[in-house]
């Protein structure tokens, strides 16, 4: 258990850098540099541990997985870059529900869907867009379009991962994937638009900020599928709907984030929304 709650703080924590480092850097630079380092190091562990390789079928489906994620991760940053990271937690909570959407329209889940959980979700979410409508914390259309998106995309991206992992395909070759995947998406998107951003002062200035952004994901990944790999299924699954509640709170502590009451009700009502969906799928 301790595993997986130092992976959600970690995780949290990353998702406040990426905030942070966002302000005066490109986007597509930040993502190609930490995407560069996270491969390096992943191709460094995977000669040394990786003992065999998928099969093409295995690979296009792990790639799929990583190009949803380089996906998603796009849309999220464009967002937080000039709005509230609160709306990461949000929409990541509302991931739980497209999740559990999937397994019972296309898996073959046959638990009947909680009807209460739906209703206390889709209240908490329109009441957060309700109670910010004319504060800084709004968001336009095109906003909401890219986190439906981003979640849309992190979600089927989970699933097929989790799918790769129970057909015991090693960790590390999927975290090797996504990165390599990132770096060369992100890298060629730097290179067609913003070429002007590719310079050595460039990288000398920010390798301390992408250096600790990167140790810090490698570690909460490796905690991340220890912990899965070690605690009881469902203590894991309640214990990751925390994810994006910490994220929300790491915003208000260092990013001095309001969170107003109206918005804790809001967050709660998603919660227990999600709870109870989680706990329908047990």
């Amino acid at each position: 258990m301790s595993y997986i709650i130092l992976s959600i703080l970690l995780f949290s924590f990353n998702n406040v850098l990426w905030k942070k480092n966002l302000r005066g850097v490109n986007t597509f630079f930040l993502i190609s540099f930490r995407a560069f380092v996270n491969s390096v190091v992943g191709l460094l562990l995977a000669f040394l541990f990786l003992k065999s390789f998928p099969n093409s079928n295995d690979f296009l489906k792990i790639t799929l997985g990583s190009i949803l994620g380089i996906t998603g991760l796009i849309c999220m940053l464009t967002v937080i870059k000039k709005h509230a990271l609160q709306w990461l937690g949000i929409y990541n909570l509302l991931g739980i529900l497209i999740t559990y959407l999937h397994l019972y329209i296309f898996e073959n889940f046959t638990k009947t869907p909680s009807l209460l959980g739906l209703f206390f979700i889709i209240l908490g979410y329109v009441s957060y867009i309700v109670f910010n409508y004319k504060k800084t914390k709004r968001l336009n259309l095109k906003a909401h379009g890219l986190l439906l998106l981003m979640i849309i995309c992190f979600s089927y991206a989970s699933i097929i991962h989790w799918k790769n992992l129970t057909n015991n395909i090693a960790p590390i070759f999927i975290i090797v994937n996504q990165e390599l995947v990132v770096f060369l998406v992100s890298f060629s998107l730097l290179f067609l638009k913003f070429k002007k951003e590719i310079n050595l002062g460039n990288y000398k200035m920010n390798f301390i900020k992408v250096l600790i952004m990167s140790i810090l994901v490698i570690v909460a990944m490796y905690f991340s599928f220890i912990g899965i790999k070690i605690t009881d299924p469902f203590l894991a699954a309640l214990l990751f709907l925390a994810s994006p509640l910490t994220t929300i709170l790491f915003a208000a502590l260092f990013l001095k984030e309001k969170i107003s009451f109206s918005d804790t009700l809001s967050i709660l009502s998603i919660c227990l929304g999600a709870f109870l969906i989680h706990l329908q799928t047990k």
